[in-house]
Order: structure tokens, then sequence, then C-alpha cells
């Protein structure tokens, strides 16, 4: 299993108040674009960084549609073989 993030601003030094916002803004630029998850699963790097899952697939050649698409509107993704925790 692969999972496509797209990776968002750095948590580091941020309290919850302050991370709380930066998922909103990034939920925010999602609509802005026509972007609705029916779920939002938040996850974060080994640097404190953002991360929302945006798709699982089985194999990494099955989600390149998918993160072209993500990447054209102005996203930064990144593919995981695992999740942490």
């Amino acid at each position: 299993m692969v999972y496509v993030c797209i990776r968002w601003a750095s948590y580091k030094g941020r309290g919850f108040d302050k991370r709380e916002q930066l998922r909103e803004d990034l939920r925010l630029k999602l609509e802005s674009h026509g972007i609705r998850f029916l779920e939002y699963c938040w996850v974060w790097d080994e640097n404190d960084q953002c991360l929302l899952v945006a798709g699982a697939y089985d194999r990494v050649e099955d989600a390149c549609q998918w993160i072209r698409s993500l990447e054209s509107m102005g996203f930064e993704t990144t593919v995981r073989t695992s999740l942490p925790g």
C-alpha cells in the first residue's frame, strides 16, 4: 500500500491553535480548487511537518495521475509506504 500525502507547513514551535489553523488553511486551499474529502486524515513526519493523506493505492503507478493533478494545483506531495504510529 502506498499513501499519497499533501505536504503542508511545519508544526515546529506551534501550539494547538496554530496547528489547527494550518490544517484549516490547507482545507480552504483544497476547497478553492473544488476538492473536499469525506475524512481528513492528518499525520506528521519525522520533521514535524503537517501531512494530509490524500489517497491510498496498491501501487505507486496507480497514484501518478492524482499526484500530477495535485501538483498542477500547486500542492507539494509525498508518497509513503507506511504512516507514523
